[in-house]
Formats: C-alpha cells, sequence, structure tokens
C-alpha cells in the first residue's frame, strides 16, 4: 500500500532536509467545525516516511515544452504548441519503459503540433498549418505510427467511445462531424452558427450538442446519432448586442445576453428556470463543480450557485481558483511561487475537507473536460522533488517517488513516470506502486 501523508507537515526521511511548512491554523474562511475535521483528517494523514532512493532512469530526447502521452508500451513525444518558430513536425515513439525508438511521423511541411491525445482507439495527432487553413486531426497506431486516417478540425469523444470533428471557421460557415473511430469515414454532419457549439458532457464523454443561432434559436442534438432531439429559442437581446456566449453547464444552457444578465435554460425542455446579473464589462465564465454552478471572473473567489434556482450556495473570495475532481473540488490558495496549497471542498456547501499540501500541480484533461490523473510536484532541499500522486475525491495524497533534479512536467505511466525537464529533455523513471 502506498503511503500517505499530510503534505504540508511533512519531513523527508533523509537527513539534512529541512522542515517543510506547516499547515495555516485555520483553512480559510471555514467555521471552528471545519477546522476540527480538517485536523482530524490531517492526524488520519500525517507519519509516513519517504520512499526508497530511484533507481537510474532511460533518457528521451524532447524539445523545451514538449508536449508527450503514454499509451500501448510508447513513449511519444512532439513539440509543444510553442515551437512554431522551430518547425514542430516532428512526432516521435519511444519504446516503456527501455526507451528504445519505436517509430517516428513526420507532418506536412509548414504544419507543426497542437496536441496530443489518447482516443479512438489510436493517438489522436492534432496539427495546425502556418498561416491560414483548417486545423487537422490525424489517428495514428500507437504501436507502428502508421496513419489510419486525417480529418479537419479539433478531436471530441463521445460518452460512448464515438468521436466528433469540430471544424469552426467565421461567419458560421464551420462545421461538427461524427465519424467511424477505425476508419475517419464521416457518419453525419451538422453546421455550426457562428455562435458555436456548446457540448453537453458525462463522465466519459459527449452525450449531446447545443447549437446557438444568432437570432436566439437552440437546436439539441445527439452526440452518436445527429438526431435533434428537441429544438426552442432563448430570450431575445437588446438591439445592437449579440449574446455574449452561449454555454451548457451540467444540464442547463447558460445564455449572456451582453448587457448585464446571465439567463440558465433547462437542456431537457429547454425551459427558462432563472437569471442572474451580471457585469457586462468583466471576465465571467461557468463551470460545473460537481453538482454546482461555480461562478468565477479575473479576480479569483468562487460563488456556487443552486443549479434548480440560480442562488448562491455559498461564497469564498479566498480561493485563487478551484476545478471539480469526481464528486469533490480541488482548490488552491496562495502557497510558494508555482506550489500553490490545494485543499478538498465539499461541493454542495464549500466546506474544507482536506489539505492535500503545497505542490504544482501536474496532469492531463482526460478528455472528458474534467481532470484526471493529478500528480504533484514539490521542491526539496538538495535539489530533489517530491512527486505526489493527488487523489482529490479521497483528501490524499499519496508519495509516488523523490527525484533528483528539477522537472517541468511529470507524467504517470503506470510502473514508470516521464517527466520533461524544464531545459528539454524528457525521463522514464521505474516505479514500483
Amino acid at each position: 500500500m502506498s503511503p500517505v501523508i499530510d503534505l504540508g507537515e511533512m519531513r523527508h526521511a533523509e537527513d539534512g532536509d529541512e522542515p517543510l511548512p506547516a499547515p495555516p491554523r485555520r483553512p480559510p474562511g471555514r467555521t471552528a467545525r471545519a477546522v476540527a475535521l480538517g485536523c482530524l483528517v490531517l492526524l488520519t494523514l500525517a507519519g509516513a516516511a519517504g520512499p526508497a532512493r530511484q533507481p537510474a532512469p532511460a533518457r528521451v530526447p524532447a524539445p523545451q515544452g514538449a508536449v508527450f502521452v503514454a499509451l500501448a508500451g510508447r513513449l511519444v513525444v512532439a513539440d509543444g504548441p510553442g515551437a512554431v518558430q522551430r518547425g514542430g513536425r516532428e512526432v516521435t515513439a519511444f519504446r516503456l519503459p527501455g526507451g528504445e525508438p519505436a517509430w517516428r511521423f513526420t507532418l506536412p511541411a509548414g504544419a507543426h503540433v497542437l496536441g496530443l491525445t489518447v482516443g479512438a482507439g489510436g493517438l489522436l495527432v492534432t496539427s495546425s498549418p502556418t498561416g491560414v487553413g483548417d486545423t487537422v486531426v490525424t489517428l495514428l497506431d500507437p504501436t507502428t505510427g502508421a496513419v489510419r486516417w486525417r480529418q479537419s478540425g479539433y478531436p471530441i469523444a463521445t460518452a460512448t467511445g464515438g468521436l466528433l470533428v469540430e471544424n469552426p471557421r467565421p461567419g458560421g460557415t464551420g462545421s461538427v462531424r461524427s465519424v467511424d473511430p477505425a476508419s475517419g469515414v464521416v457518419r453525419w454532419s451538422l453546421p455550426v452558427p457562428a455562435q458555436g457549439v456548446s457540448y453537453r458532457r458525462e463522465a466519459r464523454g459527449v452525450t449531446q450538442l447545443v447549437l446557438v443561432e444568432p437570432d436566439g434559436r437552440v437546436a439539441v442534438h445527439d452526440a452518436d446519432s445527429g438526431a435533434r432531439l428537441r429544438a426552442g429559442r432563448v430570450s431575445s437581446v437588446p438591439d445592437g448586442v449579440s449574446h455574449r456566449f452561449a454555454q451548457v453547464v451540467g444540464g442547463l444552457l447558460l445564455v449572456d445576453d451582453g448587457a448585464g444578465a446571465v439567463t440558465a435554460y433547462g437542456l431537457d425542455r429547454l425551459d427558462r428556470l432563472w437569471t442572474v446579473p451580471v457585469d457586462p464589462r468583466a471576465g465571467i465564465w461557468f463551470t460545473d463543480c460537481a453538482g454546482v454552478i461555480c461562478r468565477r471572473d479575473q479576480v479569483g473567489g468562487a460563488v456556487a450557485l443552486d443549479p434548480a434556482t440560480g442562488r448562491s450556495a455559498w461564497t469564498d473570495e479566498g480561493w485563487l481558483g478551484f476545478a471539480p475532481v469526481g464528486d469533490r473540488l480541488i482548490a488552491a490558495t496562495a502557497g510558494d511561487g508555482p506550489e500553490l496549497d490545494l485543499w478538498t471542498l465539499e461541493p454542495a456547501t464549500g466546506r474544507v475537507l482536506a489539505r492535500l499540501g503545497r505542490w504544482r500541480v501536474t496532469g492531463r484533461d482526460d478528455g472528458s473536460g474534467t481532470l484526471a490523473g493529478l500528480l504533484g510536484l514539490r521542491r526539496l532541499t538538495g535539489d530533489r522533488t517530491l512527486v505526489g500522486a493527488l487523489d482529490v475525491p479521497a483528501g490524499e495524497a499519496r508519495v509516488r517517488a523523490v527525484l533528483p533534479g528539477s522537472w517541468d512536467e511529470c507524467a504517470d505511466a503506470g510502473e514508470a513516470l516521464v517527466c520533461l525537464r524544464p531545459a528539454g529533455g524528457l525521463a522514464v523513471w521505474p516505479v514500483v506502486r
């Protein structure tokens, strides 16, 4: 069983380590009852020793700021989106755990990699040409690197294992298409209005598409068949003002009228449920927070709304940021530079359930719009990095490794950790669970 620790109190087992900062005397903005619960959780998590020193890693070449993903016994590496000026055309796979070269894929001249995604039974490489042109998604066989198919657009996974490809274009000339994951053959296509397309998501991916026309007409489509499930209209906007956004959050369609109000409509019947005032000059957005709707702005803090009424369920201005993970929220307060103090919250009340400790979070969106496979990095004395697995629903952080040196990002590949150096270069560290 992996050791469980309170990372705010931990001292590493080796001599010469300085003690890490203790947690604050109380979680921000909480009652004495929450403090008592926090203390109980901290006592439960405390008292584990660090793991054994790591064996030597396999080295894999990678550019600074590379994107990488592990699948099918391969580590696939490409230049990141910031590498446009230096080419960024190569996608290279290495065998795990040894790091031996397996295959190489080169994009057409002038294209560069935007991202790598696991999906459709293989590796989805999203790329963009330099200058004017549509984004392209290419499905590669992860074992051989062979091209299975290409389509223009961005890949979006459905909850049933299907695949959508969205190709946005100005002036409402774009489209969203369903493609066969094995062959890339287009099954059906829908035009995307100038307002864009929004998606209703579940844990595994998209279930519905919501199209909102500039005049307020709304159509809800099934993500697998493309069939129109229902149609309606959202409220009109003032003359000369267009909707700032139409966003699906949970089972609601939220429409900002651009003049100081956001109105919620139920997706099942497209009925108007509630309206809340907003500052039309502020950058405000909404997030599905595991049963409540979180409202955020550029300043920080959190306002959680009851999705049935739009009334405030709880408010806390102390959080720098937050996100849903499973049936809990992960929230952050200021820490030490990029390392933030992380907490687990109960979504319905905003109550602090546990302190995860001070970490710089690394991890990837799993394709469904939620966070998964989160790891935390923390600097230790002697130029070392502590890597922890962040289990937000359980309110725990477990030691995965203590690595020599500094690392930009790490990914969990099962029995190995893959980490990127700030100056470039990947290391594959064997780690026994």
